[in-house]
């Protein structure tokens, strides 16, 4: 797939794929595929423009920088590398043992002396991680690790989990996660605790910077932590190593309690570390086994689409086919841009993957199929499509699944949290308001309008769980907290995090909407907010926001907001604009700027204090307007003497 690609479209092709996977849980490449678009590219062009971490420090949380680098271990893979250095491997650091190579996310456990724990993610080049600020309960106390060594240990959901979250996720009416390994990442990767944190597992199988025998690690995690520690089993002989690595693999895949993707070979001789060394990257006392994931054919015959909130999502209908024990009907494909990708047809021999997702995904076409796959409706109300990257948004306000997911949305625990609201419940209550008043459009507030007759009517309720939907209801309309009324306005763009930043920067809609009256240009005005981008500037100072405002105070009453206390000091809200390269990463500035109680903006008005720019004398158009509006022009490092 990449013998026809430019080094930069190469590049951009490995970016691409890990944002899919690490930042938006929608991945469209296989393991195998990604692996190999890595090692061509390496093959052509060395490793430096690879030496990254993809799910690196986010910049939203502390920052932490582990005392011993968090390594990697290197990769063999079965079909791809040679066998005979395989043995070549396990002969020089012979003996050695095996363990499970979880797919998950790695956390170091840095005790207290208490034997509490901070639980620090991986990070940059195993380098610089994030202090998790929310951790699985029964590690969150005192006498977790009372072993004084830093803790390595990997997080994942199990698959009995996974189901579970996934269907509470449908019944609140929000997209079910696709992955297990993102799954567990983005349950731990966030300022909120999940109410999914506790479905999550911590297996340990390291001690970071401590060169003993992998035995008697676990060992010191058995008697000395609360912590499970990984399975370990010794080689028996050079020989027969292989098969018995794959033996073991396959085990753990049949047993499917755990989320595997390879196993992992470590040297059980002492001082190993001290022995091997290192190379740039990884450690040379052990190695990663890694499989090439199995793939099934099968026959694409039919596909459909199923509609979210928006946007709807093309799912093909295949010829059952057994994949790890169950019986597969349904492949993904995730867009319409995969779809011309593929060359997808109906009846078309395809192969299809499996690896720790629920539902298989389409990776190639064996043979050509005849039938067109064609969306230009909605799936729902039958309107026109529109695309957007590859992607299909439904835009008919007036769409009955819009509105449902939308209720259900509503409903959810991130928004209003109405216990009972699901978007089966959603769906029935459109239904019943298209037939009993059609004359009146319904929207997502219908919700409110419901009593406990007209609930006690819908398929599924009798007297006592109508009126107990109906209380939640009206208990979940009062004193709502200004962020979260923000988010269940139900507008493209408009989240918790844009919700929090405007309750800070406010303190109420009617302040919000009285500054934007104020000036002849709104939209530049919220740009000067830091996290407010042009589009989401847009939307707020639109009519549009204004009118679904004005619908939801109706039926919502809005709690007082108390804003937390930014850090006092001499740049206490001090507007900070970075322009230009610089010696460190943005987000090292950023960060140096915010802990002072600054604020960044990303462009230069007459509220800017500091525009931060590598030479102060530059003639951009940045530097230009700082000297006309009187703002004062400052290097990084002048900027990083100031914060010091």
């Amino acid at each position: 797939m990449s013998h026809n690609l430019t080094r930069e479209e190469h590049l951009a092709a490995i970016k691409k794929a890990d944002r899919e996977y690490y930042e938006l849980d929608d991945p469209a490449l296989a393991d195998e595929e990604y692996d190999a678009l890595r090692r061509d590219y390496i093959d052509k062009y060395g490793a430096e423009d690879l030496n990254y971490v993809p799910g690196a420090a986010t910049g939203d949380f502390d920052k932490f920088t582990h005392p011993t680098p968090v390594t990697s271990l290197s990769k063999w893979t079965k079909g791809v590398d040679d066998e005979a250095d395989l043995s070549k491997k396990i002969e020089e650091l012979w003996p050695v043992v095996m363990q499970p190579k979880f797919d998950g996310l790695t956390v170091v456990a840095y005790p207290h002396a208490d034997g509490s724990c901070r639980f620090v993610t991986r990070g940059l080049g195993g380098r610089i991680g994030e202090v998790l600020p929310n951790f699985i309960s029964k590690y969150e106390g005192k006498g977790v690790n009372n072993s004084g060594f830093a803790i390595r240990g990997e997080v994942y959901i199990t698959p009995e989990n996974f189901a579970k979250m996934n269907e509470a996720l449908l019944a609140d009416g929000i997209e079910p996660m696709k992955n297990m390994r993102n799954a567990a990442a983005g349950i731990l990767r966030r300022k909120e605790r999940s109410p999914f944190v506790d479905y999550l597992s911590y297996v340990c199988y390291e001690i970071p910077g401590e060169d003993i025998t992998p035995l008697a690690a676990r060992e010191i995690i058995m008697s000395q932590t609360a912590f499970t520690a990984t399975e370990m089993v010794e080689l028996s002989a050079v020989d027969t190593a292989l098969a018995d690595i794959e033996a073991f693999y396959e085990k753990l895949k049949q047993d499917n309690d755990v989320p595997i993707d390879g196993i992992v070979i470590k040297s059980g001789q002492e001082n190993s570390l001290e022995k091997f060394g290192y190379t740039a990257h990884h450690p040379r006392n052990g190695f990663a086994y890694k499989a090439l994931s199995e793939k099934f054919v099968t026959v694409v015959r039919d596909v459909i689409w199923q509609m979210g909130r928006r946007k709807a999502t093309p799912v093909a209908i295949v010829d059952p086919v057994e994949i790890d024990g169950t019986t597969v009907t349904k492949a993904s494909l995730h867009n319409a841009a995969m779809i011309e990708e593929l060359g997808l047809k109906i009846g078309a021999t395809v192969e299809i993957h499996k690896a720790n997702e629920i539902i298989p995904q389409i990776t190639r076409v064996l043979e050509p199929g005849t039938g067109e796959i064609t969306l230009a409706v909605c799936p729902s109300c039958g309107e026109p499509l529109e695309e957007v990257n590859g992607q299909q948004f439904c835009n008919n306000p007036a769409c009955d699944e819009r509105i449902a997911q939308d209720i259900a949305f509503v409903g959810g625990k991130e928004v209003l949290n109405i216990e009972g609201l699901s978007i089966e419940t959603a769906r029935k209550m459109v239904a019943y308001w298209k037939k009993q008043y059609a004359a009146v459009k319904p929207t997502y507030t219908i919700i409110f309008s419901f009593t406990p007759d007209m609930l006690a009517t819908l398929e599924g309720f009798a007297e006592k769980s109508a009126e107990k939907l109906y209380a939640n209801i009206q208990a979940a309309s009062q004193n709502v907290e200004l962020p979260r009324f923000i988010k269940a306005l139900c507008l493209p763009g408009i989240g918790t995090d844009v919700g929090k930043i405007l309750a800070d920067e406010f303190g109420s809609l009617e302040k919000l909407f009285q500054e934007m009256d104020a000036v002849p240009e709104p939209q530049e005005m919220l740009q000067q907010i830091n996290g407010i981008g042009p589009k989401t500037a847009e939307m707020v100072s639109s009519n549009r926001f204004a009118v679904a405002v004005s619908e939801l105070q109706r039926h919502v009453t809005i709690a007082p907001y108390e804003k937390q206390e930014a850090p006092a000091g001499d740049y206490a809200g001090k507007i900070f604009v970075l322009t230009g390269k610089m010696a460190q990463p943005r987000s090292y500035y950023v960060e140096l700027i915010e802990k002072a109680g600054g604020k960044e903006a990303k462009s230069v008005t007459g509220k800017t204090d500091y525009l931060v720019i590598q030479d102060v004398n530059s003639t951009s158009s940045k530097a230009i307007k700082a000297r006309e509006v009187g703002t004062k022009l400052i290097s990084p490092e002048e900027l990083v003497s100031m914060m010091s």
